[in-house]
């Protein structure tokens, strides 16, 4: 059973990838941007991490570093610009605004089994259901090394940006 929780988000400071690209591309690109907008934060003033982040809920593993993709549309429809963001202290590229999100924890066994786009779908439903709107494109925040991941560790959030 899918849980699906609500949580408020801080202002975040970012450095940012931006590419239109459908489901394969995106898998291909993926990592690669990731890996730049780390190197990036890391010249902009430091990559922060799960620590950094309580609302996360991750205090009780090691931190790791935190990303946020954003979509601005299905990757599995049609290409879509995707955004990849690397969090850091101030600065950056831009702002992401504080904000409160609907999300759910996916595992890596969830992504591989091709479920992914259920949690999307459940999510969003849920946040209508609850009497929300959606007020931003969805996203999902990693916070681990996705390849090295067990089937049944928690990977990342899929979320929606709710008023």
């Amino acid at each position: 059973m899918l849980e699906i929780r609500l949580r408020d988000v801080p202002e975040q400071h970012v450095v940012t990838e931006v590419r239109t690209v459908d489901q394969a591309e995106l898998l291909a690109w993926l990592p690669g941007a990731m890996a730049r907008v780390a190197e990036r934060a890391r010249e902009s003033g430091g990559l922060l991490g799960t620590a950094d982040w309580p609302f996360l809920e991750r205090s009780d593993r090691p931190d790791e570093p935190v990303f946020v993709a954003i979509y601005e549309g299905n990757p599995n429809e049609a290409p879509t610009p995707v955004e990849v963001c690397a969090t850091v202290p101030a600065g950056g590229d831009r702002t992401i605004p504080a904000h409160r999100e609907a999300f759910a924890r996916v595992t890596k066994g969830l992504v591989v089994s091709g479920q992914l786009g259920g949690v999307y779908e459940a999510v969003e439903k849920w946040v209508t259901a609850n009497g929300m709107s959606v007020a931003r494109a969805p996203r999902e925040t990693y916070w681990t090394d996705f390849p090295a991941a067990a089937d049944d560790d928690e990977v990342f959030d899929v979320a929606f940006p709710v008023s």
